[in-house]
């Protein structure tokens, strides 16, 4: 559950993001007082998410294997955004995974394959690069000062795909 001071699509992916940040320097996804920090700056303008080619340039030069799982066995290309949900069949929205990961992942984006549960886990490369994604697509969209797209009544991180189902 996001903080309350998060209103908006906007504010939702920079807090995710900082909660990237915040694993990245201190090795904990949940380290609050580090998360809040690093949001207030993203969303102050203090700090900026770093470009995708960042991530590109991760991914290029990690070991192969399975970005999921880390098996290094029946590797292919996965959409971290899969295609049957929007049309970017490019690198900055492919991944290497395994078949096993890949075929059980299916057509879900990562938050909706992990869950609730195993938000945390979702991999830095995998986040990262969704995250950057989905802002670029909210942005031509126009919804990234919106806030509860799919209307359950809380924005949360099932919110930011709603817009690419």
């Amino acid at each position: 559950m996001p903080h309350p001071s998060v209103k908006t699509i906007r504010d939702l992916i920079y807090w995710e993001y900082a909660k990237l940040i915040s694993g990245s320097v201190t090795g904990d996804r949940k380290s609050w007082g580090f998360v809040m920090s690093s949001y207030k700056k993203l969303k102050d303008g203090k700090i900026h998410p770093s470009a995708i080619l960042r991530e590109n340039k991760k991914f290029y030069y990690s070991e192969k294997v399975c970005a999921y799982c880390g098996s290094s066995e029946h590797l292919e290309w996965d959409h971290i955004i899969p295609q049957i949900k929007c049309c970017l069949d490019n690198f900055d929205n492919q991944i290497l995974a395994c078949k096993t990961c890949n075929c059980s992942k299916s057509g879900r984006d990562p938050f909706e394959w992990y869950g609730r549960e195993r938000m945390y886990e979702i991999p830095r490369i995998v986040l990262g690069k969704y995250l950057k994604l989905i802002y670029d697509i909210h942005d031509k969209q126009g919804t990234l000062d919106f806030g509860d797209l799919d209307g359950d009544g809380e924005l949360n991180v099932y919110d930011l795909g709603v817009i690419i189902k």
